[in-house]
């Protein structure tokens, strides 16, 4: 009997310096999003649909078809996974979408996969990654690195004044070949999107600026 309850303790003891030592340890203010931070996405509701006007007169449009967010708390047990805090908005262009992809899992039927329009990333293990890691993209537009890591300015774009505005280049500027490839994008808080100029020198703009 006796050596069934030192069994039983030291058992208990294991699970318990075991589960200490397969934590990670960091600060929660890390691994959460501030309200400031989320600020940067919260111009998106689900099924928004979103139009943008060009100096040309031609019109895009998108809608938004999920906002997911997704939380890893880490483990340092057998496989070792770094804690990462994830959110992003996703986003259909209408009326035909050429940038939706299909993804599958074992034993389960292809899935319709939407273009991620903006992600914010946090990973309190990185002292980089401590602050929120942005990233943008828009049909063939993707960024490199931290997207909004520049301060806002006031710009003008087609005669308008847009204040706190951030100026995003291609993250691969030397993808951008065709007329249609994007070059710039301007994001702001209070439209998400709100600007973008192709290499051929048109300028789009979201219809409800003002």
């Amino acid at each position: 009997m006796k050596k069934m309850c030192f069994y039983i303790i030291g058992l208990l003891v294991i699970t318990v310096i075991s589960s200490g030592c397969c934590s990670w340890n960091y600060d929660k203010e890390d691994f959460e999003f501030t309200r400031e931070e989320l600020n940067l996405m919260g111009a998106y509701q689900l099924g928004d649909t979103i139009y943008f006007e060009s100096n040309l007169g031609n019109v895009d449009t998108i809608t938004v078809v999920e906002i997911s967010e997704e939380r890893h708390e880490g483990s340092k047990c057998f496989i070792t996974t770094e804690p990462q805090h994830f959110k992003d908005i996703k986003i259909k262009h209408l009326p035909n979408d050429k940038w939706a992809g299909t993804s599958q899992s074992e034993g389960e039927e292809k899935k319709i996969t939407y273009q991620s329009l903006i992600s914010i990333t946090k990973s309190p293990l990185d002292s980089i990654e401590k602050i929120a890691n942005y990233g943008i993209s828009y049909k063939r537009f993707t960024t490199l690195g931290n997207a909004l890591d520049v301060s806002p300015k006031e710009v003008i774009i087609n005669n308008k004044v847009i204040s706190d505005c951030y100026k995003v280049e291609h993250g691969y500027p030397e993808r951008v070949i065709n007329p249609d490839d994007i070059e710039t994008v301007y994001w702001t808080a209070k439209y998400g999107l709100t600007a973008y100029i192709n290499k051929a020198g048109e300028i789009w703009v979201i219809k409800n600026l003002y």
